[in-house]
């Protein structure tokens, strides 16, 4: 159908159909639209070992402690009665169950209206005054008191019609972040040309270090942020995307007595993975939501020797 023929058609079919979507009032404490929510997080990472087997074959010791601190602000969008972040309880299941069954039983109820409408377009094509004027016959013919037109009027007015605001979305606006890194190792794997004894002449020491603000990978300071927020009134729950820490760019040194080890200063990159702190969104039950707070621990693998190190995320919300 034209954008023409649409419009023309929609102004007949006015007189015969015309619903309006309705939301209803209810009210719900929400942050204005355009208002702001906060996002703090901390990441620390922390792990140490050694590595000493009975075969002698390797003397391992390592530390790290790396803290990344991140505060994101989020702007409100305004409260809707639909979900973005939530999944559809049992109630809003069957409600859309009901929606998709009032609009199918409503199109079948306007089969006769539609084939009206093709017959125009055949008739007029895209001459505007043949389809003004027989768009308005058509309208003149429908007998709003028929069965079919009573249904149809009853299960647009079921689709129309849009549910209680329940849910508010926080969407990503901008962030800003620091870190700290401290990291060793002692490194000495014993071979006929070392030893225990020999150690101190085959060693090698790493030490990763450095503060600042974090960047993104172009090496800007962060701008942007994934962090995302839906609160659900009617539950108190919150759901909440953190924001991803960038990168950490710091120096790595290497010192050795052996000659065969590159020794020296260089410039490295430490990073948590995305998947170990932003994948999936951490949820808290907290009333209104006006704050809320919550942790969680994992184990991942850490940037220096690849051995298991302990992540603890600690976050923060709190909306205007």
């Amino acid at each position: 159908m034209s954008r023409r023929f649409g419009g023309v058609l929609t102004c007949a079919a006015a007189a015969a159909l015309c619903l309006v979507s309705t939301q209803s009032g209810a009210e719900v404490p929400a942050t204005p639209a355009n208002g702001t929510a906060t996002v703090t997080v901390t990441y620390e990472l922390k792990g140490a070992g050694v590595e000493r087997p009975a075969s002698n074959e390797k003397n391992v010791t390592w530390t790290l402690e790396n803290r990344y601190t991140v505060t994101a602000t989020l702007t409100a969008q305004k409260p809707a009665g639909f979900a973005a972040m939530h999944k559809p309880d049992a109630a809003e299941q069957a409600r859309e169950a009901g929606r998709m069954a009032a609009a199918t039983q409503a199109a079948g109820d306007m089969q006769s209206m539609m084939a009206q409408v093709e017959q125009i377009m055949k008739i007029c094509g895209d001459d505007e005054a043949c389809i003004t004027r027989e768009s308005v016959k058509m309208s003149q013919g429908i007998d709003m008191n028929a069965p079919e037109m009573q249904s149809a009027q009853a299960n647009i007015a079921k689709v129309s019609a849009m549910p209680d605001a329940r849910y508010q979305i926080f969407q990503a606006a901008m962030q800003q972040g620091s870190f700290a890194i401290k990291e060793n190792a002692h490194e000495a794997y014993f071979d006929a040309a070392c030893s225990f004894a020999t150690e101190e002449r085959c060693a090698y020491d790493t030490a990763v270090s450095g503060t600042g603000d974090l960047t993104d990978p172009s090496g800007a300071k962060l701008s942007g942020t994934i962090a995302s927020a839906e609160i659900d009134y009617q539950t108190g729950s919150l759901l909440l995307t953190l924001p991803f820490p960038g990168l950490a760019k710091v120096t790595k040194t290497v010192t050795s007595r052996n000659p065969q080890i590159k020794t020296g200063s260089t410039e490295a990159v430490r990073m948590l993975r995305f998947d170990d702190v932003a994948k999936d969104p951490v949820q808290a039950s907290c009333g209104d939501c006006k704050t809320a707070s919550g942790s969680f621990e994992r184990d991942v693998p850490d940037q220096l020797l690849g051995r298991p190190a302990r992540l603890v995320v600690s976050w923060t919300f709190s909306r205007s």
